[in-house]
């Protein structure tokens, strides 16, 4: 399992912990009786995808995070949110289990039980669209790996300022080999001056500086 699939399976994992709640939820509104048996059975099941989406999902934010390079400022505030989450969401329960009280004896106020249910309630869902966003991070890394240095090569010739661009050098010309043969060869310069450029946007930037294009030139001096 790759890094980039792993977080699309937290992800989809979130279902589990929904799903059995919507089902409880649907069948209480219609006054449907639920044996005893089953709603432990959809507990446990919301039970285990409570863990794995929230205890997963910080951790594998947490690599994210420590491992890749796009996006990462907005991924540790992700991260951060989701760590923020999950311990308001446990926090109640624990001490609730403790103390031998309620959730509701716990929090104490209606406000209070308010903002834990909207807690409850996307916790999980705030999870699974960070593990979501580290999984394309990582998607956009390994593109740009897969670049390699031909396509860093390329996108720094065509930022070159005007007057800066100049001929292929010798490294340039080693790293180019992996790129297509007609970038391999390069762009020569239309005025004829004998320069040539890794792209068509640098060989625009050099004409107007090309000494063939000079008023009144003769011969490139280069020649």
């Amino acid at each position: 399992m790759t890094s980039r699939s792993a977080g699309l399976r937290i992800a989809l994992a979130a279902i589990l912990v929904q799903a059995p709640r919507l089902v409880l939820v649907v069948l209480d509104a219609d006054r449907l009786p639920v044996p005893a048996t089953a709603e432990r059975a959809l507990l446990v099941v919301a039970g285990v995808g409570t863990a794995l989406v929230l205890t997963g999902g910080n951790l594998y934010l947490a690599h994210t995070v420590a491992q890749v390079r796009p996006w990462r400022r907005t991924l540790a505030g992700a991260w951060v949110l989701v760590l923020a989450a999950s311990g308001g969401l446990v926090l109640p329960l624990i001490v609730a289990g403790i103390s031998a009280r309620s959730v509701p004896q716990v929090l104490g106020s209606g406000r209070l039980e308010w903002t834990w249910s909207l807690l409850a309630a996307i916790a999980h869902e705030l999870t699974a669209a960070g593990c979501v966003l580290a999984s394309a991070a990582w998607a956009a890394q390994a593109a740009a790996a897969a670049a390699g240095p031909a396509g860093a090569l390329v996108t720094g010739a065509a930022a070159l300022p005007a007057g800066r661009e100049g001929p292929l050098p010798a490294g340039a010309a080693a790293a180019a080999g992996t790129m297509p043969q007609a970038a391999t060869r390069g762009i020569a310069c239309r005025a004829g001056c004998g320069r040539s450029f890794v792209s068509q946007q640098a060989e625009i930037a050099h004409l107007r500086h090309c000494p063939r294009r000079r008023p009144g030139a003769g011969t490139d001096p280069a020649n």
